[in-house]
């Protein structure tokens, strides 16, 4: 039954993972469209990345709770 909530850990997981996709792909879209604004927009987009990214470690952490000690 524990292995139900790693596989939705996993699955929050890789979430994760799209959403950096998401973030730096229309990062680079809005550079393209507004080169002017470039530092900005990375500027943003770097601070998106580490919450994301954190958020993907917590979710790490958890499924390996989960996965050793439960």
């Amino acid at each position: 039954m524990e292995f139900i909530g790693l596989g939705i850990a996993c699955i929050g997981l890789g979430l994760a993972a799209l959403a950096e996709g998401w973030a730096v792909s229309k990062g680079m879209e809005g550079i393209g469209r507004n080169p002017s604004s470039a530092n900005s927009i990375r500027t943003t987009m770097i601070i998106g990345l580490g919450l994301i990214e954190s958020v993907a470690i917590y979710i790490l952490l958890v499924a390996i709770l989960m996965a050793f000690v439960v």
